[in-house]
């Protein structure tokens, strides 16, 4: 019974006899990839790369990342979109803080009271000064409390509309997304045909 060998550049296991030859000529025939660590064919390197291996191109900042560096990349790009709390507009990492500063100084109108108040200040107005709020909650009786309650459902419609308006944006947002990576994605499997053929 004959013994094998493991080749260090291919990873197969050899017939000690025939060992010095296939090392000699995997050496200079085969590298191993350098991302999934298969062997591959010198002649085949680049197209097993370009195929199996391509460069993930960032959707907000459009630099080219390997495979291995996109996520992390993802995490901290300075151009990825967040939503902001107060309009639900999309806006890049590095202009958040001055657009929701900006945003949040806008006035609006208290729907409840009619009192004007910063988008910012709103949610505090409502549950600590808003004047009609705050009045009714002084009252007793009965028929006052019934008012507080539906006030209170009045607010709660407020907010439950200022959600749903921030998801339907962030759900346009998300389509578009996902309109962009398929095209990306029908762009890859041309050029994987292509190298196919």
């Amino acid at each position: 019974m004959s013994t094998t060998t493991k080749c260090s550049n291919c990873d197969k296991y050899i017939e000690s006899s025939k060992f010095f030859l296939h090392e000699r000529f995997c050496s200079k025939n085969v590298r191993k990839c350098s991302i999934c660590k298969e062997p591959i064919q010198i002649e085949e390197y680049d197209e097993h790369k370009a195929l199996d291996h391509p460069d993930i191109k960032c959707t907000f900042c459009q630099e080219s990342f390997k495979n291995t560096e996109y996520d992390s990349h993802l995490k901290t790009c300075s151009k990825k979109l967040y939503e902001c709390k107060y309009c639900g507009l999309f806006v890049s990492k590095n202009e958040l803080k001055d657009h929701e500063y900006q945003c949040g100084s806008k006035t609006i109108k208290c729907e409840i009271c009619g009192e004007n108040v910063t988008k910012a200040t709103l949610d505090l107005h409502l549950e600590y000064t808003c004047a009609k709020i705050q009045k009714d909650n002084k009252k007793d009786n009965i028929n006052d409390i019934n008012n507080s309650k539906k006030d209170l459902d009045t607010i709660n419609d407020i907010i439950n509309k200022n959600k749903n308006d921030k998801n339907q944006k962030k759900h346009k947002f998300e389509n578009k997304k996902r309109k962009r990576e398929k095209s990306n994605d029908d762009e890859y499997k041309e050029k994987k045909n292509k190298y196919k053929k």
